[in-house]
């Protein structure tokens, strides 16, 4: 036992060194913002909303509740930080390595075999894509909870009276399930093992070894249709429209042959294999032939060295769910598929060796050999999952015409502002597959960044007609359509979106920026606010809602959300803007003028911004600074009424010397009633303040009076009483002195 659980622990301490690597490789942009990089309600952590929709979800197409909660738990504890979800990957991985050993050796008692194939696992770069993406935590998770499951049977089997020992083999198996639907298998497995080596196999008889797994049979059954039901809906299975049976069945044949190829030769691996369709029937004929041979000689050596038939079954039958005949996405095969078939193939290797080994001393060293060239392989392999465009730059080099790869690598570069490659590179993807919705889309939008609005238009159109449930497309569409001023084609394609995806935070707030623009501000909050609610981290939802509320005399709420999305997106100089305005609205002139200043400084262009700050270095006192940020302002937009309107009050009014200038403020001050209409209260009475500073009494003292009559119709008491003194104050001849801005 001591012995068993010091290799246990080496095993596993190897493990763990040699990927120790994966915890510098980021998130993967396939397949890792679905799973986790951009589910908001996996980003939430562990939540009852949560827990509850990880067990309705239908995430990449398959039912597996497990690996959600596994993925929410990384997020609970490690936030987005990637090297926290390899982490929990790369432990998972040396547990299974250690359960490899434990199963092996409680069923043979050979410890130093059932470690060799432990190694073997361990090490084996085939592996690197289960372990080293993020998205594949359902092949390590399956795994873990299939190798329980093994042991528990093999507990079992020993104890067959122990009824609890069974339901607890039956729990690790649905939770298997639960992680991914590739488990099917297993009850097979199960018998496969009661031939070798539990040797059950004649002492019990076949319907008796069936009967007593009925209830996995049934788990199986189940799961097959939970499978292709969630598959259905994720539109992840192929048709006969799709793929041809004869295809698939050509197919299959040169697919085991490839799994074998990869375990046997692990070069030139690759994240994405394109499928090969016109396979030619004689290659095809010829990997069948291929596969039988093996299996009859397999057969023919059940009896001497049973381990030989038990592997290659295991082999052969672990990859069923996954070798074409029911194809699902379009590659043509998968690493990671390997992950569980792999441990066959593996016993094999080993207890091969062992057999020779007793003839020949020099093979003692070939499984060590073997460990030491395929941990050297992983380390190379870890370096290509350092991040997207590394992966899939290798994945173009080690295979012929991969489009998906092509797509990846020029979205990689288009982020860069590479955008010349990246269109060469989304042409070449659809040279290959015309029909690629997703190459279609990325194309429109690099075109639609570099300006080219219909062609932009015309590829994400194109991506709708080869999917109409496109909902990026949808969303893309809908915004160019609403830069365009094409509002109501806009929402519409705003709604096909959420239809498509529900929880859609870009098509809410998309569609809220639509409605704002036609000014139904109170239709666009309900949108919004959707937005924000599946994504709170979205700084564009938050800014847009601050706004809308803002618009609608909620300021309190608009301010709130102004301040979310500035602190998500200090950079934004919109949101800066619009923040410092709703504070000067509410007369908060210092904390106003801490977001303003930035702008004003930085952007000596922005009239804006120039003019808001000033607003709030006159407030502050500081009115010689201000007329210099309204004078900016100016030089940008002369016909800037309020920018006109407060210089001109200062240059009538402010008691700073130098400061003070009639004939500038009459003229600004007319200039700007004139750009009013001649009916603002508050302009007027500053154009008489600087008649009276110009010594034109008798036009201040008239102009005084039209603004207090303008000020009583209007209902604006307060200023009517305030231009009365003025009018009073003008008629005797003296100007105004050190009067506050209107």
């Amino acid at each position: 036992m001591r012995r068993s659980l010091w290799i246990c622990l080496a095993l596993a301490a190897f493990t763990v060194a040699l990927y120790a690597p994966a915890l510098r490789c980021q998130f993967i942009s396939f397949d890792d913002p679905v799973y986790v990089s951009e589910n908001q309600h996996v980003r939430a952590g562990l939540t009852l909303p949560g827990l509850a929709w990880a067990f309705r979800a239908t995430t990449g197409g398959n039912w597996h509740p497990l690996t959600m909660l596994s993925h929410m738990l990384d997020c609970q504890i490690y936030g987005l930080r990637p090297w926290g979800h390899h982490l929990t990957s790369v432990l998972f991985h040396a547990a299974n390595v250690a359960l490899i050993f434990l199963v092996l050796m409680r069923m043979t008692g050979a410890a130093w075999r059932s470690a060799g194939v432990a190694l073997l696992f361990a090490a084996h770069p085939a592996h690197v894509e289960s372990v080293a993406w993020v998205s594949e935590r359902k092949d390590v998770l399956c795994a873990f909870f299939c190798l329980l499951s093994i042991w528990a049977y093999v507990r079992w089997a020993e104890h067959a009276r122990r009824g609890w020992i069974y339901a607890l083999a039956l729990l690790f198996f649905a939770m298997a399930l639960m992680s991914k639907p590739m488990a099917v298998t297993l009850p097979f497995v199960l018998l496969l093992l009661d031939f070798w080596p539990l040797a059950r196999i004649p002492r019990v008889s076949m319907f008796r070894l069936i009967v007593e797994k009925t209830p996995m049979f049934a788990l199986t059954a189940l799961w097959c249709g939970i499978t292709v039901w969630a598959q259905g809906i994720g539109q992840a299975v192929a048709t006969e429209a799709d793929l041809s049976v004869a295809e698939r069945v050509t197919h299959t044949s040169l697919a085991y042959l490839n799994y074998l190829r990869v375990l046997a030769f692990p070069w030139h691996l690759s994240a994405y294999y394109p499928y090969k369709h016109g396979t030619p029937w004689r290659g095809a004929i010829e990997a069948a032939a291929a596969l039988a041979l093996i299996t009859l000689l397999a057969a023919a050596m059940a009896r001497r060295q049973p381990y030989f038939v038990v592997g290659w079954l295991w082999f052969l039958g672990m990859l069923v769910p996954v070798i074409g005949l029911v194809q699902v996405g379009g590659q043509g095969w998968a690493d990671r598929y390997a992950y569980l078939p792999s441990i066959g193939f593996f016993v094999i290797v080993v207890w091969a060796a062992a057999e020779l080994a007793a003839r020949l001393a020099a093979v003692k060293l070939l499984i060590p050999a073997a460990v030491v060239a395929l941990a050297a392989a992983t380390i190379v392999e870890l370096q290509y999952w350092k991040d997207t465009g590394t992966l899939f730059a290798r994945a173009m080099k080690v295979t012929a015409n991969n489009y998906l790869a092509m797509t990846l690598v020029g979205n990689t570069e288009e982020n860069q502002g590479h955008l010349d490659k990246a269109v060469w590179l989304y042409r070449h993807a659809l040279a290959v597959k015309p029909i690629y919705p997703e190459a279609h889309f990325f194309l429109g939008r690099a075109l639609e960044n570099e300006g080219q609005i219909n062609a932009a238009l015309s590829e994400y159109k194109e991506a709708l007609r080869l999917r109409p449930d496109f909902a990026p497309a949808h969303t893309m569409l809908g915004l160019l359509l609403s830069k365009e001023n094409k509002l109501d084609e806009a929402i519409r394609h705003y709604q096909a979106a959420l239809k498509s995806e529900p929880e859609s935070d870009a098509a809410q707030t998309d569609w809220g920026m639509a409605l704002a623009l036609q000014g139904r501000w109170q239709e666009s909050i309900a949108h919004y606010k959707e937005a924000v609610r599946w994504n709170p981290a979205s700084a564009e939802a938050h800014s847009g809602l601050g706004l809308a509320c803002i618009k609608t005399g909620n300021m309190a709420e608009g301010t709130a959300e102004l301040r979310a999305a500035l602190k998500l997106n200090p950079s934004d100089a919109q949101t800066r803007s619009n923040l410092g305005q709703a504070l000067n609205q509410q007369q908060q002139w210092a904390e106003a003028a801490e977001y303003l200043r930035p702008l004003a400084e930085s952007e000596p262009s922005n009239s804006v911004a120039q003019f808001q700050y000033g607003l709030d270095l006159e407030h502050l006192g500081q009115t010689r600074e201000a007329v210099n940020h309204y004078e900016a302002a100016l030089r940008q937009n002369p016909d800037l009424p309020d920018a006109l309107q407060h210089c001109a009050w200062i240059a009538a009014t402010d008691s700073q010397p130098g400061l003070r200038d009639g004939a500038k403020a009459v003229r600004m001050a007319a200039r700007a009633c004139e750009l009013t209409g001649q009916k603002r209260p508050s302009m007027l009475l500053t154009l008489a303040a600087a008649y009276a500073e110009a010594g034109r009494f008798g036009e201040a003292v008239s102009t005084a009076e039209k603004a207090e009559n303008f000020a009583e119709a209007a209902g604006q008491t307060g200023l009517a009483a305030e231009a009365a003194q003025f009018r009073a104050s003008f008629a005797a001849g003296r100007p105004f002195h050190g009067g506050q801005s209107k």
